[in-house]
């Protein structure tokens, strides 16, 4: 009887090891993209607030509004 062969290869060491090493890229490789999404979200609130202090006191009303706006569309997709 071969043991390296299916289904009694899931017991092979090394077959395991893979498996483990092989999550632990992906998971390194989720856990790098979602760092960059956290500090792409940080720049947007940074040009947000940058642009905010741009505005016009007599064109404040108007951003608020416009940005409510925006918050009710992204607030309504899935």
């Amino acid at each position: 009887m071969n043991y390296n062969d299916y289904p009694y290869n899931i017991f092979n060491q090394s077959s395991l090891m893979n498996y483990g090493q092989q999550n632990n890229n992906d998971y390194q490789q989720y856990h790098a993209e979602q760092q960059k999404n956290i500090i792409e979200m940080r720049k947007a609130i940074r040009d947000y607030c940058e642009s905010a202090r741009k505005v016009a006191p007599e064109y404040q009303q108007f951003a608020i509004d416009q940005c409510l706006q925006e918050i009710v569309i992204q607030a309504s997709k899935r």
